[in-house]
């Protein structure tokens, strides 16, 4: 577990009641709310959406596929890079 440092912030009324609306609904205390949202994000982006980024990525990815069989992807990628007319 890790160790909590007490601090002050200010949110706008509406950041406050939405926060506070999101947490009664989730049956979590504000601050565990506040916790995750900082918490997890990286690069703008938390986990849950990266995750849920991915499966769409792969669910297009298989569909795809039956329209791309007998070609070679990585030969095509390396081709627009080696030929790049920078």
């Amino acid at each position: 577990m890790s160790n909590y440092i007490t601090t002050n912030i200010r949110l706008s009324e509406e950041d406050y009641f939405r926060l506070k609306e999101e947490a009664a609904k989730r049956r979590k205390s504000l601050s565990a709310v506040i916790r995750e949202k900082v918490g997890t994000k990286k690069n703008g982006h938390s986990k849950a959406d990266v995750e849920k980024f991915m499966q769409d990525i792969r669910k297009l990815a298989r569909e795809n596929a039956k329209y791309l069989k007998g070609v070679d992807g990585v030969k095509i990628i390396r081709n627009m890079r080696d030929n790049a007319k920078w």
